[in-house]
């Protein structure tokens, strides 16, 4: 293809020639690459660049070649700028993820806390040692009440009862001095 020469033509009809005749196919091009709205304004701007270039008097063997590959590195950087945006907070995102309130207990919720776990370890300091020791094995180990029977040579039903009784008593002592919300 013969070289074309920018002092031959004027610059401003070659770029309406070139305009006319590739307008579509380069829209069709970009379409495929960005989506129909984004692939307008990117073809605009390639054909700004393309007149840019004349400015300089440059010779291009094949103004066609040459506005696509203006096209197809316009649309790469779009692409990578959308990119580099979706992976960005927005001011609102950052926001909503400053606004999530703690789900942990406030203040006055752990020092309840703290207090039900004293009164509930004075609660256990009152219990007579096998109530005690019953209590213990089964809710703190973790032990069946037949293991617990074997272990402390009593019933079955003895297991049962004391440690019902010791948790009757723990719930007394908490609901007795516990403060009201």
């Amino acid at each position: 293809m013969p070289a074309v020469d920018p002092a031959h033509d004027g610059p401003a009809s070659r770029l309406a020639s070139l305009y006319r005749s590739h307008c579509e196919a380069l829209l069709r091009f970009l379409s495929r690459k960005v989506g129909r709205h984004e692939a307008t304004d990117l073809m605009h701007e390639a054909f700004i660049r393309v007149a840019r270039s004349e400015q300089g008097r440059t010779v291009f063997h094949n103004e066609r070649a040459f506005l696509f590959q203006i096209a197809a590195n316009l649309a790469v950087d779009h692409n990578r700028a959308q990119m580099r945006q979706s992976r960005l907070l927005t001011p609102v995102e950052i926001d909503d993820l400053l606004a999530v309130a703690d789900e942990g207990p406030g203040p006055d919720r752990q020092a309840q806390g703290r207090l039900d776990l004293q009164r509930l370890g004075a609660a256990l300091r009152e219990l007579p040692p096998r109530r005690a020791e019953a209590f213990r094995l089964s809710r703190i180990e973790g032990l069946s009440h037949a293991s617990i029977a074997a272990r402390l040579g009593v019933s079955l039903r003895t297991v049962e009862a004391e440690v019902r009784m010791a948790l009757d008593h723990c719930a007394d002592r908490l609901r007795t001095s516990r403060i009201p919300d």
